[in-house]
């Protein structure tokens, strides 16, 4: 599906930037992988009103779950959780727990 996890993350970034018809200064999504083909995702999007769901995404958790295989490793496996920020400037960050 992607060749590296930087396609990835712009199918994501893409697909929320759609999805979210307000202003917003960040979002944060907390991807938790929970086995076989499995994600479970909470994603928020924060603006001066404070905190706010995003629940109409589509292919965000398929995106996370190729990303778990993008970014695994023989001796520590599939990640645990993912927690992707992604601020109105373009810039993100990722953390992974295995």
């Amino acid at each position: 599906m992607f060749a590296d996890q930087i396609e990835c993350y712009q199918a994501v970034c893409d697909e929320l930037v759609q999805v979210i018809n307000d202003e917003w200064d960040s979002i944060e999504i907390e991807a938790k992988y929970s086995g076989q083909s499995s994600i479970d995702i909470t994603a928020v999007y924060l603006n001066r009103k404070g905190r706010h769901p995003i629940l109409n995404f589509v292919m965000v958790p398929r995106y996370f779950f190729e990303l778990a295989r993008l970014v695994s490793t023989e001796d520590k496996g599939l990640y645990k959780v993912c927690n992707f920020k992604l601020d109105c400037t373009g810039k993100f960050n990722v953390d992974f727990e295995y």
